[in-house]
């Protein structure tokens, strides 16, 4: 089966080492990626992958039987990453461990003494520098709960506020202080929660309802997102801003939020309908700065080359926003595709001033022109919408300004040619 395994991910040799869309092979799912643009996670849920631009595909382990637990999470700055593999020194149960990339050395990071069939505890979250683990392991046959591990320590078990149900971690902030995940009611739905210092509390919507699963958090550990209960409806959670939720436009659809930047201001996710394969609905990039955007509308207006991929569901983002990562559908190939893309320039998110290196463009938001700052000679300007629309050209930038009066409000990628080649910048329109 590994030989399998290995020519799955092997398709990612044949994309250039500088790609801004990679197709990772068939039944990849990328569950995380580090600033340097490693990627993780799975290959039909049997298997455990990393992938680098100087690496086309790395298997570091095969599961037992019953699949895949818990996700692979990698630090931000690609040194080590967590996942759950059989422990041949306790009759190859599943087990969440650390592997640390420099030496491919293996460390097993414990359970509650308790396993359920070949399962004993698994990881679901690592904060992005690395020293905080999260996830579940058993406490009975048929009942787990949130745990903890902190660098160099022993788990640490978190509990239940319903004795008789599980609770689970899925995500930790920086320094471990706060943690997000769910705890099941008595009647199995699934409550969101955070721990703070080891503290369940439940997350609640501006009017004080509780919201669902939380699944992932900034690393100040003031925002989380998920998705509502029964509604289905994503939402973002802030302790200070409240909560925003995300809809789809089509009434079939349900939204989730699926992972978030390490700054808060970035968000990844996606609508389907929950009576077909998700592969057949549409994720999506949510900013702060800029709201909610068909990911396949994003890269277009990009101008990258989407290999066709339709990418219907983004689940990995790294800590700094410049990567995202998932599984999507080539139609013409009839086949299900990992895919990582690479985003330009700064965090999504940003409302600053965006640069590019030797551009600038001020202001942004714009209300009727911007000024190009640049250092080569600007040859001509072109503004997109987001589903790649040109709506705006200019071959004769003078002193360095373009007047956008005619543009409606909303969010444009402005692509900048100058005699150095072609830069590409996000353009907020007031």
């Amino acid at each position: 089966m590994k030989k399998f395994y290995t020519l799955a991910i092997g398709v990612c040799a044949l994309s250039s080492a500088n790609a801004q869309v990679s197709d990772l092979g068939s039944y990849v799912q990328v569950t995380d990626v580090s600033n340097n643009g490693i990627a993780v996670g799975n290959v039909f849920g049997s298997a455990i992958f990393m992938r680098s631009e100087a690496n086309s595909g790395t298997l570091l382990g095969e599961s037992g039987d019953s699949g895949v637990s818990g996700n692979a999470n990698i630090s931000a700055d690609g040194s080590v990453i967590s996942m759950a593999l059989p422990n041949a020194a306790n009759q190859n149960k599943e087990e969440a461990l650390l592997y640390t990339v420099a030496n491919e050395s293996y460390k097993f990071l414990g359970y509650l003494g308790v396993s359920s069939g070949a399962d004993t505890s698994s990881p679901w979250g690592m904060s992005a520098n690395g020293k905080n683990i999260v996830g579940f392991a058993w406490n009975t046959s048929s009942k787990g709960e949130a745990v903890y591990w902190k660098e160099g320590n022993s788990i640490v078990g978190l509990g239940s506020t319903v004795a008789t149900r599980s609770s689970r971690a899925n995500d930790v902030n920086a320094d471990g202080t706060v943690i997000t995940g769910w705890q099941d009611a008595i009647n199995g739905v699934r409550q969101g929660v955070i721990w703070r210092n080891g503290v369940q509390e439940f997350l609640r919507d501006d009017q004080g309802i509780i919201l669902g699963e939380a699944v992932a958090i900034s690393g100040d550990g003031k925002t989380t997102c998920g998705s509502t209960i029964g509604s289905g409806i994503g939402y973002i959670w802030n302790e200070t801003d409240g909560t925003t939720f995300i809809t789809s436009d089509n009434p079939d659809y349900i939204t989730n939020v699926t992972a978030i930047s390490d700054d808060g201001t970035m968000a990844i996710g996606l609508s389907f309908d929950p009576t077909q394969s998700i592969l057949l609905g549409e994720g999506f990039v949510w900013t702060k700065a800029g709201g909610k955007v068909k990911l396949d509308d994003y890269v277009a207006g990009l101008n990258y080359n989407n290999l066709g991929i339709t990418f219907s569901v983004p689940t990995g983002i790294s800590p700094d926003g410049k990567f995202i990562g998932g599984i999507g559908v080539n139609f013409g190939e009839g086949d299900a595709k990992g895919f990582l893309i690479k985003l330009p320039g700064a965090n999504l998110g940003s409302q600053e001033v965006v640069k590019s290196d030797k551009i600038s463009v001020y202001p942004n938001p714009v209300r009727d022109v911007v000024t190009i700052k640049s250092s080569d000679k600007i040859e001509f300007a072109e503004v997109y919408s987001t589903s790649g629309q040109l709506v705006f050209s200019s071959k004769n930038v003078v002193e360095n300004k373009i007047n956008l009066s005619v543009l409606t409000k909303g969010v444009y990628i402005l692509k900048v040619k100058t005699n150095k080649g072609l830069q590409t910048i996000k353009l907020m329109k007031n």
